[in-house]
């Protein structure tokens, strides 16, 4: 039987021993604790404790970048609450995006200030703090030369070590590495992870079209070449899977009565849906032109075509007369 199974008959009783627990500067306890009880299958029924809980457990992961632990803990509470309370899923990820991009400002101001981050050494963050930050500089030319263009995941190579060191102020790029790059590193996995929650989620779709912008947008302001064609990959999978499993012609009931789940959670294709997806792609493909990645950029304009083809096959359907 698990150390915390006392605390876990009632989510009221493993929230409070999670506060105690983080009064004592034992904050690595307290997050166990509460995923313990995120992901325990004794209740099944959605409470306001549960939003405190999971807004108290993911702070504790944005504190000590643990975005592992923050990915697991959205989906848990994503299974939680989704068809009971959907506007609390709303509010808990903005409330994680919202911190989350206010530390990236944060590291990004003390980076340039100087200052060192005591935190930075600390869970997944002290990976992407032994790594050089290769990622963040302009570079010029096409998007087929990667020479200079680092991701989260592969810059702790010999020659971005190498080119880091080569720099004017390496002292700079020592503080960016500790400082900002596992801020940037967390908010990434952030945005991947609500993204892949929200893909298909009709009720929170305006949520979902804003993510990522906001993403689009991180990697054009931060330079994340690397990031932004994994960005346009993933969105381009949703993209089609909503076209080939939940396309044009299937409405939200099948012929049966019966509801179409071939796609969870998704009500088929809207007018309003059809101009978020354009939005999107609006900015994505901005993006792509100030990075200079003129085949994502491309690529891009495809997509928009095929989502005005989605537009122009939804007005041949009955009972659709005015153009979405």
């Amino acid at each position: 039987m698990s150390h915390n199974a006392s605390f876990l008959s009632k989510p009221e009783n493993a929230l409070r021993r999670a506060q105690e627990l983080i009064a004592i500067h034992q904050p690595y306890p307290a997050l166990g604790l509460l995923h313990e009880c995120l992901s325990s299958r004794r209740h099944k029924t959605w409470s306001t404790t549960y939003e405190k809980i999971i807004l108290t457990y993911l702070d504790l992961c944005l504190e000590f970048n643990r975005s592992r632990e923050a990915k697991d803990g959205l989906h848990q509470y994503r299974n939680l609450s989704q068809s009971q309370a959907p506007g609390s899923l709303e509010a808990v990820i903005r409330h994680l995006i919202e911190k989350a991009e206010a530390k990236c400002r944060a590291a990004k101001e003390a980076a340039e200030k100087g200052e060192v981050d005591p935190v930075s050494s600390n869970g997944e963050g002290g990976d992407a703090a032994n790594a050089a930050s290769t990622g963040t500089g302009e570079t010029a030319g096409d998007d087929d030369d990667d020479g200079e263009d680092g991701d989260f995941y592969g810059s702790g190579t010999p020659n971005s070590i190498l080119l880091s060191t080569m720099s004017t102020d390496p002292e700079k790029v020592q503080r960016e590495t500790s400082l900002l790059l596992p801020a940037l590193k967390f908010l990434w996995e952030v945005y991947r992870a609500v993204l892949d929650i929200l893909k298909s989620n009709s009720k929170l779709e305006r949520l979902y079209h804003g993510v990522a912008a906001s993403a689009l947008r991180f990697c054009g302001e931060y330079k994340r070449r690397v990031e932004f064609r994994r960005l346009c990959d993933m969105m381009r999978m949703h993209l089609g899977n909503l076209t080939k499993y939940g396309g044009v012609g299937m409405t939200r009931f099948e012929e049966t009565g019966k509801p179409n789940n071939k796609v969870r959670g998704w009500e088929g294709w809207t007018a309003e849906a059809i101009e978020l997806h354009l939005q999107t792609r609006f900015v994505q493909l901005e993006t792509a032109s100030s990075l200079r990645l003129y085949t994502e950029g491309f690529r891009t304009v495809e997509d928009i075509f095929n989502i005005l083809q989605i537009s122009r096959a939804r007005r041949k359907l009955p009972g659709v007369n005015a153009p979405p």
